[in-house]
């Protein structure tokens, strides 16, 4: 079996490819977890599944190194706030995203 984020040959030996290793390894780091330590497959399986509890803080961290440097949009903010704020923070930029959109020239 074969993605592109890990190998499993014929044996059931388990080991991730390069892409693998970039993308998934600062997960399972959070977890405590060595991504070269997994031999199998079903160790891949269990550390993944360790590793669930760290996946917004993943996910936020991520997010902001993507989006360094970029412009901070209302749309851009937005997003963020839908995927890691609270319910009140996306009734405010919703309210703020209304604003804007009133304010067309045309």
């Amino acid at each position: 079996m074969q993605t592109n984020h890990y190998i499993v040959d014929d044996a059931g030996n388990f080991r991730f490819t390069s892409v693998g290793l970039e993308e998934q390894g600062p997960l399972l780091a959070k977890a405590g977890i060595d991504p070269k330590s997994i031999k199998s497959y079903e160790e891949y399986l269990q550390s993944r599944k360790a590793a669930r509890p760290y996946f917004l803080e993943y996910l936020r961290e991520q997010t902001d190194r993507m989006l360094e440097g970029q412009p901070n949009t209302t749309e851009w903010q937005a997003v963020r706030s839908i995927a890691f704020g609270s319910d009140e923070e996306q009734k405010a930029l919703i309210e703020k995203m209304k604003r804007k959109q009133s304010f067309r020239i045309v």
